[in-house]
């Protein structure tokens, strides 16, 4: 319980800081490249936590070696999904990508699980079916605010909305196999701050090849200052948070996690509002709402599940 708890105040630390994150970022991304920020932001956290890993965690880092097939998986889906990520802030409304990103995970982690673990799929009640169906239907209800030009950006040509709701989606996915990568390397003992330091090498060198060949000046409007300021708003807001992260989800259970990020949109939609960069959309604001509602539904009906069982009937509960 204690843990629990722990991980619940950490994962609400980590929505804070990610909703920061995003909405800086979203401003950020316009002037500067999402390759140069990746390079900055990621080769920075490598550096901080591998020097801190050397100094305090070298059997830590002999076990990554030991797992370093594992660590390399965990390295390609972190990278596709941070890059996948960036680009998608620069094409499309931050409240609206992070439903995206963050709403695709609970539908496709129990096929993922299934597939990195071995575990199967844990059946589902019907109220749980008609929830994910429900969460299905909001992430497709984003998807139409972005590409019907409803969202705080307006109208954008079709093709750039698209490419910026497919980014997302598939930078959901990716992240949610990243994490469950990263459980099953935090189960066999590899500290959070451990595996942080030898997460992100792949995203730098990802970043690294995609530069030259993107047909753009990466390094256009990075200027010493605003290097700077990259520097320490990714240490602030990717580095500290993914820290923050790793920990609440080594800690709480998958559906602490998931009822406290849902909470994510509706605060990027405020702090975007008060930022003042876009316009407040009532199509936005609406479908933060009904999935941050319908996430905090679905994860509360799996713990009422996981708390019954499969083998105890549901009226020897209701009589404790």
């Amino acid at each position: 319980m204690g843990n629990e708890k722990t991980g619940f105040l950490l994962s609400a630390a980590f929505v804070g800081l990610a909703s920061l994150r995003d909405v800086y970022f979203g401003g950020l991304l316009q002037r500067v490249h999402p390759l140069a920020v990746a390079i900055t932001a990621f080769g920075l956290c490598t550096v901080v936590f591998l020097a801190g890993a050397l100094v305090g965690d070298r059997p830590g880092l002999a076990m990554l070696w030991r797992h370093r097939r594992r660590l390399a998986w965990v390295n390609a889906t972190t990278a596709l999904a941070w890059l996948s990520f960036f680009f998608a802030l620069r094409a499309a409304e931050p409240a609206l990508v992070q439903i995206l990103f963050f709403g695709v995970g609970p539908l496709s982690v129990a096929w993922l699980d299934a597939r990195v673990t071995g575990t199967p799929p844990a059946a589902r009640s019907a109220t749980e079916r008609r929830l994910q169906a429900g969460l299905a239907g909001a992430l497709l209800l984003a998807a139409l605010v972005v590409v019907t030009g409803r969202s705080g950006l307006g109208p954008q040509p079709l093709g750039h909305a698209i490419v910026g709701v497919v980014l997302a989606l598939g930078g959901g996915t990716s992240i949610a196999l990243s994490q469950l990568l990263c459980r099953t390397l935090n189960d066999a003992g590899v500290r959070p701050a451990t595996l942080i330091a030898l997460r992100f090498p792949g995203a730098v060198v990802l970043a690294g090849v995609l530069a030259p060949v993107t047909g753009g000046d990466v390094l256009a409007g990075l200027t010493p200052g605003v290097l700077a300021g990259v520097g320490l708003a990714s240490f602030l807001l990717i580095v500290v948070p993914n820290y923050v992260n790793q920990i609440g989800v080594a800690l709480a259970s998958p559906v602490t996690v998931r009822a406290v990020v849902a909470l994510g949109p509706v605060l990027v939609f405020a702090l975007q509002t008060l930022e003042g960069r876009l316009s407040p959309s009532s199509g936005t604001l609406g479908v933060s709402v009904i999935y941050a509602l319908l996430v905090v539904a679905a994860a509360i009906a799996r713990h009422r599940a996981i708390s019954v069982g499969p083998g105890l009937p549901r009226i020897a509960t209701a009589t404790r």
